[in-house]
């Protein structure tokens, strides 16, 4: 029952931890470069690397001998006994990834070391080991992976686009570049130069290079030393974090990991200088004894373990908070960080300063206090509420009567919903704080919240114009250019398309950069780079469809003015106005909670008023 698995079998089962995508074999083979002392190392990509993958280097090269054991499971000349696992300096240690590609692949491999006069090739297809035969080559080693997966066709049809999988390794190859900055990486794909990073720069001129000019004009340097632990590099201001930590990068010893301990030790640090739910951007260096982190920890060797992590968390907390510190940041106070002093200008609450009621009828009408109802309430500041208002002391025209749910010559709402708002229309009600309406029925109480019912009207009056009409696009007069990753770039421009259709129009702008022409009209008062940003991000999964996304900015956009555009607490409505929204509200589709979600009205039965008097159990 019980059997040895022969070795081609163990091999396609380590190729599935080891080799997921094209990207993971760049990682490998660049990861073998630098440990071979590699200065100049370039990737080759064709369709993505699904076609084939060449990486090419200075480095040391193999000796004939060594590249009969290149293919050999487990074979590695970076660690040699039990001890060595305590002090792993090197990037690779398994001995697994070579193996793993040459049994899901087409792979060959020339090399020739400082001290052989000609180099030599070797080829494994399939897990079919070749011969060693002599070859003309430089120094150095060149690998080439062509067919990936050609064995296995169900995990080569789970591989995405040739643009994908290349905007992840351009990403990869970025990131790995910004631990060494004094070797040249280059990668090619498909005959074209994708990226370039030459020696010699600083961190932060390959960050221009890697990120984009805007991200590396906000960051600030760190360095600080403690015994025999060091953290240095780049940490980002407040203004440039964003929604996803996919900028919040962490290298132990030149390796590109993660430790939760260390990240949230970072994140504490910016505590007090970024908004809830904002991530930070940082690019820092650790460097320790190799004997005190174990990178032995997960198949990908992407986590670590700190034989002292309170050291290392305590000295990058302290690193972040005092290069902010230095640069001149201070900490937020108070709520949402606003501190308005006395003679500044203060936020004003209220109906826009319509000549009429809340819904621009009867002009003339005079409240029982005396004078214009309006008269006493101040216009707010805000000219992007879609509400007709005219000018202070002139005839405003006419506001056009909401959309309605309702057929004409119907008078009933659905019968799906309750009828709560048309029930208590036009009964007797009290105001309680100028925000709340109290209204008596057979069977109980009713309060209807003004505000978050008048945001639910609005609300759905701007969802349904829009869902009415066909997107229209406002054009840019100036195209406005954004840097972003690699990866989000791609899915942007693979996206292109879809966006177009409903009015975002963006196109390749070369290197890091799209240019956006034109938004949909209805978020035109949205800065396009705000918009674009909040597309792609948090993008985990290329394959996420881009029209949700966008429609989910229309949707947040709309909860926006809904909540400007309604009556807020102290604008007390007169009996006409109460019911006037009362009969839309009956309308609506979802009228008991407010587009974020707080309720509109509550409802009180006779048996709940009774039982909080003690008149029954």
């Amino acid at each position: 029952m019980i059997r040895v698995l022969p070795p081609e079998v163990v091999n396609q089962i380590a190729a599935g931890e080891v080799v997921e995508r094209p990207f993971s074999v760049v990682k490998e083979l660049v990861e073998n470069s630098l440990d071979a002392g590699a200065r100049k190392v370039v990737v080759e990509l064709h369709d993505g690397g699904k076609e084939r993958i060449v990486v090419l280097d200075d480095g040391a090269g193999f000796t004939p001998a060594d590249l009969q054991l290149a293919f050999v499971s487990h074979a590695t000349s970076k660690l040699g006994e039990l001890a060595d696992l305590d002090h792993i300096a090197s990037l690779g240690f398994r001995g697994e990834a070579l193996a793993s590609m040459g049994s899901i692949a087409r792979a060959t491999i020339r090399s020739r070391t400082e001290g052989d006069d000609s180099g030599h090739e070797i080829t494994c297809e399939g897990g079919a080991l070749g011969e060693v035969r002599p070859s003309g080559c430089p120094r150095g080693t060149r690998v080439e992976i062509a067919d990936l997966f050609f064995n296995t066709p169900a995990r080569r049809r789970f591989l995405k686009t040739g643009r994908a999988e290349r905007a992840r390794i351009q990403e990869l190859l970025g990131r790995l570049a910004l631990a060494r900055l004094d070797v040249d990486f280059t990668l090619m794909a498909d005959g074209g130069e994708a990226l370039r990073l030459p020696a010699g720069e600083s961190l932060r001129e390959r960050l221009v290079r890697v990120v984009g000019r805007r991200v590396a004009d906000h960051v600030v340097e760190v360095d600080r030393t403690w015994g025999n632990l060091r953290v240095h590099g780049l940490v980002g201001r407040p203004e440039i974090a964003r929604r996803d930590s996919s900028l919040a990068l962490l290298w132990i010893n030149g390796r590109l990991a993660r430790d939760r301990g260390a990240q949230a030790s970072i994140r504490q640090a910016y505590r007090e200088f970024l908004m809830h739910g904002s991530q930070p951007v940082h690019f820092l260096m650790v460097e320790m004894p190799p004997d005190e982190v174990d990178v032995n920890v997960h198949p990908a060797k992407s986590e670590v373990r700190f034989l002292d992590a309170r050291r290392v968390q305590g000295l990058v907390h302290e690193a972040a908070r005092t290069a902010l510190t230095a640069a001149g940041e201070r900490p937020r106070t108070g709520a949402g960080a606003v501190q308005v002093g006395e003679g500044k200008p203060r936020a004003l609450t209220g109906l826009p300063s319509l000549p009429g009621d809340l819904f621009g009828r009867d002009a003339g009408r005079v409240s029982p206090g005396g004078g214009s109802r309006v008269a006493g309430i101040r216009a707010r500041a805000d000219s992007d509420a879609e509400l007709d208002v005219g000018a202070p002391g002139s005839a405003a025209p006419e506001r056009s009567a909401p959309p309605s749910t309702v057929e004409p010559g119907d008078t009933e709402p659905s019968p799906a919903r309750e009828p709560v708002f048309a029930r208590i229309a036009g009964g007797r009600f009290v105001q309680a704080l100028d925000l709340y309406w109290v209204f008596a029925t057979d069977d109980g109480l009713v309060v209807v919240d003004q505000h978050a019912l008048h945001e639910r009207v609005m609300y759905e009056r701007l969802r349904a114009r829009h869902d009415a009409s066909a997107p229209t696009i406002q054009r840019l007069l100036v195209p406005e250019v954004v840097e972003l990753g690699a990866r989000e770039k791609a899915w942007l421009l693979g996206h292109a398309e879809t966006l177009a259709a409903e009015g975002l129009l963006v196109d390749d702008f070369g290197g890091a950069s799209v240019a956006i022409h034109g938004v949909p009209a209805v978020l035109s008062r949205v800065r396009p780079r705000s918009l674009v940003e909040s597309l792609v991000g948090g993008l985990d999964d290329e394959d996420a469809e881009a029209l949700p996304r966008l429609r989910e900015a229309v949707v947040e956009r709309f909860h926006s003015r809904a909540c400007r555009s309604s009556v807020m607490a102290g604008d007390r409505l007169d009996d006409r106005e109460v019911e006037a929204l009362l009969e839309e509200a009956s309308r609506c589709e979802h009228p008991h909670n407010c587009p974020h979600g707080r309720p509109t009205v509550l409802t009180f039965s006779g048996e709940e008023l009774e039982r909080f008097f003690k008149r029954t159990c």
